[in-house]
């Protein structure tokens, strides 16, 4: 829910918990971390929050109540309106937190920060990266099916970098596709030389820089994701999403980059 702490938060299951605790290892203090909660850093609005684009990019959903008013569900993404100014009314609260579960093959999540020390300071930089892939209709490469982008540090606001998404849908897990993607990336968050904090060309180098490594990462865990399924050491249920992925045959790792 959300008085739920962020050292609470911190357990493993799916990839979405993975990449949650791994972001809170950074998370400010463990004293902050033993009493903090998940509503208070989100309506704090934060444009350089930790957790705000990990939730933005995993389309994790507000639950919020009123003793005056009907319930309402809002998507985080949805709920930073600009700076420091959210969707919420004075006597509405956030009751809890939805967040998606991920499947547990062929979809990626990370985190990435970027700060003046490694532990216990504010970012410069922070993204959520999530996408999807499935196999193309010949089996012989992956492609894009899904992608969320989501980054603090770039804006007034933790914002979605919609045009680079979409951009990748649809397109094959490759180098070259992920090359253009960096590139579109830097355009899209246009940053003013006079932006609050400066560094501008810094923070759209950095969040290219996280884009990339996402896909070196990503890379690799689809090589793996293919071994458990040729292994069958995942359990597809019948007439799941997870039943109509099928290991593309001639699929190799050199297939990857």
């Amino acid at each position: 829910g959300n008085l739920v702490t962020a050292s609470e938060e911190s357990y493993s299951g799916y990839r979405a918990s993975h990449a949650i605790s791994n972001m809170l290892r950074w998370f400010a203090s463990v004293q902050i971390r033993n009493i903090a909660c998940l509503g208070g850093n989100l309506v704090t609005a934060s444009p350089i929050s930790d957790m705000n684009p990990m939730l933005a990019a995993l389309d994790a959903t507000l639950n919020i109540c009123s003793a005056s008013r009907p319930p309402r569900t809002v998507l985080v993404s949805d709920f930073f309106i600009s700076y420091r100014k959210v969707d919420l009314n004075p006597d509405e609260v956030i009751l809890s937190i939805t967040i998606p579960n991920t499947c547990p093959v062929f979809e990626y999540i990370m985190p990435f920060k970027q700060a003046r020390r490694r532990e216990d300071d504010i970012s410069i930089v922070t993204a959520g990266i999530r996408m999807k892939v499935s196999p193309s209709k010949d089996s012989s490469h992956f492609i894009i099916a899904e992608a969320s982008l989501s980054f603090g540090g770039v804006a007034a606001k933790t914002i979605l970098a919609l045009n680079t998404a979409k951009g990748l849908i649809g397109k094959p897990w490759t180098s070259e596709t992920f090359s253009f993607a960096r590139k579109q990336l830097v355009r899209e968050l246009d940053l003013r030389d006079d932006a609050p904090g400066g560094q501008t060309e810094y923070r759209r180098a950095l969040a290219a820089s996280f884009l990339f490594k996402f896909y070196l990462s990503s890379s690799l865990e689809i090589s793996k994701d293919v071994n458990r399924v040729a292994n069958n050491d995942i359990d597809f249920q019948e007439g799941s999403i997870l039943s109509e992925v099928i290991q593309p045959r001639n699929m190799k790792s050199a297939d990857l980059s």
